[in-house]
């Protein structure tokens, strides 16, 4: 009699756990849901800054090295370098956008949304300010397409500042007030000039999460093109990284993407191949964060994650995100926007607008119409 009952107890629970299993997967089904994109219009025409912007004369033949130092040194070609953000402050009355320019879109009838398109701004961030790596991305879930279009950090954008390149617009918003919800809006205003419109969703990550989940992943195999050796001692920066094919933890891959020159002002390489360093690093990640041994890793994937990543996508999207990747093994296919280099007192990368506009409408255009070039604000 009493084997009976402890068996309906047991049956009973079981059933009971299976509902309350059964149900908690219902519901996750019914959370796991793509996000809403935000109610976007493509830019159509921008007014030129007010009272003009004079735009100095530059190199008539651009070298595909700098020439000179940030201070506007002349150096030779693989001497000159242009540190940081940090080294070089803007003024934050002169930090934003034109904003007062008149801007005319046209109706929201004329612009359609491809179905199941998603866009994002993604960048990361060391100490909350320097933003060395700035990426547009988009995901075509009804085809099944992800790309990934690097932007240049030395692009010349049209703006009030001094300093002119898009990778001092997060540290130019944050400066000027808004802390960091105002560094990611004024880096989004600032990429929805040079590609036609305002990204759906953002996402920041600090270079400790990168270090952090390379290392809790057991690292990434790249191919390391030359002996990498650069010592900063005032960045407490120390690169040593030997050519070949290896693993690298997150330490090292962290100074493989952001090595930019040697010692002694040697091997330099340009922002494109740098970007293309980072393209290399994203992808590798990917393929071990889809490995079936990753699983075990997943609690302290999601503490990293909710330490240094910040965005404006819920977990239960990103949730949905990774199971549509998983399922079908998507493919990212990473391009770099094509750019110019021009010399005038400092480096800029000046965007080719055919070509550009070639990519965006090929990749992360999320229009059933092709973005023209009277919608973009290039600084030429």
């Amino acid at each position: 009699m009493l084997r009976g009952k402890a068996f309906r107890v047991l049956a009973i629970f079981f059933a009971c756990l299976a509902l309350i299993l059964g149900g908690t997967a219902v519901a996750l089904r019914l959370l796991v849901r793509p996000p809403v994109v935000p109610v976007i219009q493509p830019n159509i025409v921008h007014s030129p800054l007010e009272g003009g912007y004079i735009d100095p004369t530059p190199a008539e033949s651009p070298s595909p090295w700098p020439t000179c130092d940030w201070d506007g040194t002349e150096v030779e070609p693989d001497e000159a370098y242009v540190p940081a953000f940090k080294e070089v402050e803007p003024d934050p009355e002169d930090a934003l956008i034109n904003v007062d320019a008149p801007v005319t879109v046209a109706a929201a009838d004329e612009w359609v949304r491809r179905p199941e398109f998603f866009t994002f701004l993604i960048f990361g961030h060391d100490d909350g300010f320097n933003t060395d790596a700035i990426m547009m991305a988009a995901f075509d879930a009804a085809n099944r397409q992800a790309y990934l279009v690097s932007i240049p950090r030395d692009t010349r954008v049209d703006v009030r500042r001094s300093i002119r390149r898009i990778n001092s617009a997060y540290p130019a918003g944050r400066i000027s007030g808004g802390g960091h919800e105002g560094g990611v809006d004024q880096l989004k205003r600032e990429v929805q000039t040079i590609i036609g419109f305002r990204p759906d969703f953002y996402i920041s990550i600090d270079e400790a999460a990168f270090v952090r989940v390379i290392d809790i992943i057991g690292g990434v195999y790249v191919t390391v093109p030359f002996n990498m050796r650069y010592d900063d001692p005032a960045q407490r920066l120390h690169i040593n990284i030997p050519a070949g094919h290896q693993r690298l933890d997150g330490r090292n891959a962290l100074h493989f993407a952001r090595y930019r020159l040697g010692n002694e002002q040697r091997l330099t390489i340009s922002d494109h191949r740098r970007m293309e360093h980072h393209q290399m690093l994203i992808n590798a990640i990917m393929q071990e964060l889809w490995s079936p041994r990753t699983i075990t890793s997943v609690p302290e994937l999601v503490r990293t994650y909710r330490s240094y990543v910040n965005t404006d996508l819920s977990a239960f999207h990103l949730m949905w995100f990774a199971e549509q990747f998983i399922r079908d093994e998507i493919e990212l296919h990473s391009y770099n926007l094509p750019t110019t280099s021009v010399r005038t007192t400092s480096w800029y990368e000046v965007l080719m607008v055919d070509e550009t506009l070639e990519l965006i409408n090929r990749t992360i255009n999320p229009f059933t119409r092709d973005i023209t070039d009277n919608m973009l604000q290039i600084a030429e």
